[in-house]
């Protein structure tokens, strides 16, 4: 008996001894001095990171027509994403997006500065990948893991609410959006038909007004890309022929179903309540 008190006594010191060690870990790896160079990382990352320990955000942040986190980046130091910029700024992360210049990561790399690229989602699951990677990588992962559990019990309520309706996305450059789309995962997720994704259309299309009149949907989701000028989407909404028909229309800021972030829940919210 006092053989195997000894070894439970010895197990515990061994378990607490790593959990030491991996607290040490953890403490080590979360980023001190973030710098983000994208839209998307902008959001993230002022969500995720201590306000603290973010450096730089990119200058888009600062955008009020665009940007979601204006109001939290304001005091911050705006980069345009150089890599010689960015290095000035002596980071211990550096947060891009999918679309940065390949060379801007590599070569950061090679300068031995630690980047992360947050990636674009295509549905809901892939949004929640991002948000944890991410916060893996600035060492936050309870606050990724409290973002992912915000998003899916707002997404949750919505659905729980939900009443059948067929809807028509027409994107700013005059296509719709069907299967493997962001918008199609919104639509489903708070239980809207996309009249796209059901006629087997997978990503992005071209959406004819012949197709869209015969289709008869409940709702017309419009995006508000914001621009000054008018868009293929706003011009073919204003037909006679649509301008007369029963579909309610809502116009869908482009930026909240942009990113892999919270606002997503925002834009399922507006489908949810549009569509009732």
């Amino acid at each position: 008996m006092r053989r195997a008190a000894r070894l439970a006594c010895v197990l515990a010191l061994v378990v607490a001894g790593d959990a030491a060690i991996g607290a040490r870990e953890t403490a080590q790896a979360q980023a001190r001095r973030v710098v983000s160079a994208n839209l998307c990382a902008d959001r993230l990352v002022l969500a995720l990171a201590p306000r603290a320990h973010v450096v730089s955000a990119s200058a888009l942040a600062f955008d009020r027509a665009l940007s979601t986190v204006w109001r939290e980046a304001e005091g911050l130091r705006p980069n345009r994403g150089d890599a010689e910029e960015i290095l000035a700024l002596s980071p211990d992360l550096v947060v891009l997006g999918a679309h940065a210049p390949r060379a801007t990561a590599e070569a950061l790399r090679r300068l031995g500065l630690r980047v992360h690229v947050v990636g674009l989602a295509d549905d809901l699951a892939g949004a929640k990948a991002e948000i944890r990677s991410l916060a893996r990588a600035l060492g936050e992962d309870a606050r990724g893991e409290a973002m992912v559990a915000e998003l899916e019990a707002r997404i949750a309520a919505l659905a729980a609410a939900a009443k059948p309706h067929r809807a028509a996305v027409l994107l700013a450059g005059g296509w719709t959006a069907g299967q493997g789309t962001m918008a199609d995962a919104l639509l489903g997720a708070v239980g809207v038909e996309n009249m796209a994704a059901r006629a087997g259309l997978r990503g992005h299309g071209a959406l004819r007004l012949e197709e869209l009149v015969a289709a008869d949907p409940d709702l017309l989701v419009v995006e508000d890309a914001g621009d000054a000028g008018a868009s293929l989407s706003a011009a073919l909404l204003a037909h006679p022929v649509l301008a007369r028909g029963r579909a309610r229309v809502l116009r869908m800021p482009a930026r909240l179903w942009a990113c892999p972030d919270l606002a997503l829940a925002d834009a399922a919210a507006l489908v949810a309540e549009a569509s009732r």
